[in-house]
């Protein structure tokens, strides 16, 4: 009985989770209460409260489950000597992580990186994002680091603008590799440097 009980609980916490991160990321973090998850997950405000002692707790929950899979994603990269098969590699890997379970948290901070600003776990995830940003950088300044971002960009916004974007979700996808291999598939940047 223990174990379902356990069980149970486990499940109402990723259901919660997960409506939660649907509503931040369709009316906005700021805009979204808890009552409204409540309400949306089928338990009680209390119910959500004991899982969650606010917004932000169950925003840092999503997060800390993510890390450790994009912390995998850098240090492979990192590992790697540095090309442009390499950046690719890493960015196939993020795009599995947006395809998968961790794509509701990627969506949600690019959705609501203003509001999420002040968060720590915000914070700490962006540092992380900057991290792999470097690590997709093809060549030196600016540029090269404008290169990576808009490549974790072209990723996540075929996840989350669907509508906008049309078609399915496995061409959005494959449009955005498409993307960021002419942003980050050569060994210099545009200017030849």
């Amino acid at each position: 009985m223990p174990e379902q009980a356990d069980r149970r609980r486990t499940d109402t916490r990723q259901r919660v989770r997960a409506i939660a991160l649907e509503l931040f990321t369709e009316q906005g973090y700021e805009l979204t209460s808890l009552a409204q998850v409540a309400k949306q997950a089928g338990v009680t405000r209390q119910a959500v409260l004991h899982h969650f002692a606010n917004k932000e707790e169950l925003l840092t929950s999503s997060y800390e489950e993510l890390l450790p899979a994009l912390d995998a994603v850098i240090e492979s990269a990192r590992a790697q000597p540095p090309s442009a098969a390499t950046r690719m590699r890493a960015v196939e890997r993020f795009d599995a992580l947006v395809r998968g379970e961790h794509g509701p948290s990627l969506v949600c901070a690019q959705l609501n990186e203003h509001a999420l600003r002040g968060l720590t776990a915000a914070r700490t995830l962006q540092q992380r994002l900057n991290d792999l940003t470097r690590a997709l950088a093809c060549g030196e300044g600016p540029e090269g680091a404008m290169r990576g971002r808009l490549a974790l960009a072209a990723v996540i916004m075929a996840a989350a603008r669907g509508r906008e974007l049309g078609g399915r979700q496995s061409e959005r996808h494959k449009a955005a590799l498409a993307v960021a291999r002419s942003l980050i598939g050569s060994e210099v940047g545009a200017d030849g440097a």
